[in-house]
């Protein structure tokens, strides 16, 4: 039986017809990299050779027609339009350990010869949402060609320009980059002022990483206050730089934050506990790193108890004595807790062992590096919820204690390497 369409079913079947039509001749035609990006990417890798590296690198950046950009290394391409979305351009001399042993210095370089990058290059990648930059040994900009320029790539959502040798200079064009969610500008040689005023135009920043730079809390930080402005702040770290403790009402301000890293900066100046109580005003922090800091117990002992903390990390500072420390017990969702090297010692007591026990939700515990004896085990058995314990380092001796370890209800990994057992191994 023959079929009609109806007057009613026929235009819509046109219209699905040509809709199918089109998708087919845009997949067919599109099925390389666009013309243009492809164009743009060669451009940018005789630049890169000529000012950035000294070798035959990105060897399938080939200048033949036949040559899809979208198959090219470091390069990720959009798979329905077929569009640049990704650049992977790190490290691309290929250094060894560049990241873990980064010096100013490195293979004697110095600022007059570092490479300046021609931004405008970029402009043609219209789609680009992920721009990795880092250890290529970038100074900054050629006259002109800032950062700015690529506030044309409305798609650009993360930028990595870390381990380079960019100056204050750098922040001040990237805030026209509105895009942005993601920026990373950790070792570069950020110093002096705080950029503060430039960074708050970055609306939808998430997280911001300009750890491992020469900022510091002996000169004024006015505007720093300025960056709750960010309502999307989520990430902050500002680790590995010179910040003191008048650091702390400034960041307590940023009441987004989920994760605050402030390792490795000098407050070993801090002789007062001021300021740290405004932390309680980070409502939302899940993870906050205070390591290698030096803090003192008293300092410790003062952190407010916020809530909804799921990590800290307490490692390398000094703060010795007895274990558990006053008020560690109040952050009650706590699932991650790290003092290790920090010089405690002894054995907890029953009233010890019952604080610990609120803490219902603990899961990693590491307390490595610091000087418990073998009764330190039974006594933890009390965080019924553990699944991770580090005790390597410490001054544990005696036999194996399986029976103590027997205790452990939901124990899954436990570290006990460099201690002072002896006898036979009996589990």
């Amino acid at each position: 039986m023959k079929q009609f369409l109806s007057r009613m079913e026929w235009p819509s079947f046109v219209k699905a017809l040509l809709w199918g039509l089109l998708v087919f001749l845009q997949f067919h035609q599109h099925r390389g990299c666009f013309h243009e990006e492809r164009i743009a990417l060669l451009e940018l890798k005789a630049f890169l050779k000529s000012n950035i590296i000294h070798a035959d690198v990105l060897p399938s950046w080939m200048d033949d027609a036949k040559s899809d950009c979208c198959r090219w290394e470091r390069v990720t391409c959009n798979s329905t339009n077929s569009h640049v979305i990704n650049l992977s351009l790190y490290n691309l001399n290929n250094e060894p350990y560049y990241y873990e042993y980064y010096d100013y210095n490195y293979n004697g370089q110095d600022d007059e010869n570092r490479c300046l990058l021609n931004v405008s290059m970029l402009v043609p990648l219209k789609e680009l949402k992920s721009l990795n930059l880092s250890a290529n040994s970038i100074g900054g900009c050629l006259p002109n060609e800032g950062f700015e320029k690529m506030s044309s790539l409305r798609n650009l959502r993360i930028l990595d320009l870390g381990y380079n040798y960019f100056n204050n200079s750098i922040p001040q064009s990237l805030g026209a980059v509105t895009s942005l969610e993601t920026l990373i500008l950790t070792q570069n040689k950020l110093q002096g002022y705080f950029p503060a005023q430039e960074l708050i135009a970055l609306r939808n920043l998430n997280k911001l990483d300009i750890s491992r730079n020469y900022y510091n809390g002996f000169l004024p930080l006015q505007g720093f206050e300025r960056l709750a402005l960010l309502p999307k702040l989520e990430i902050l770290d500002l680790g590995s730089n010179s910040f003191d403790w008048s650091i702390i009402p400034f960041v307590s301000g940023l009441v987004s934050l989920k994760t605050l890293s402030l390792v490795d900066n000098s407050f070993v100046w801090l002789n007062t506990t001021t300021g740290f109580e405004s932390l309680s005003r980070l409502e939302n922090l899940e993870t906050l790193d205070l390591s290698y800091n030096n803090l003192n117990r008293s300092i410790i002992e003062s952190l407010p108890a916020i809530k909804s903390l799921k990590n800290l990390n307490l490692e390398g500072n000094d703060i010795g004595g007895s274990f558990p420390i006053k008020g560690i017990s109040a952050f009650e969702n706590l699932e991650k807790l790290d003092l290790s090297g920090n010089e405690l010692n002894g054995s907890l007591t029953i009233q010890g062992s019952k604080s610990l026990s609120r803490l219902e939700n603990l899961e990693t515990l590491d307390l490595s590096g610091n000087h418990f004896d073998k009764s330190i085990i039974e006594s933890l058995s009390a965080v019924k919820s553990l699944k991770n314990l580090n005790l390597a380092w410490n001054d544990i001796g005696g036999s194996f204690p399986a029976k103590e370890l027997s205790a452990f209800e939901n124990l899954e990994n436990l570290d006990l390497t460099w201690n002072n057992f002896d006898g036979p191994l009996t589990i």
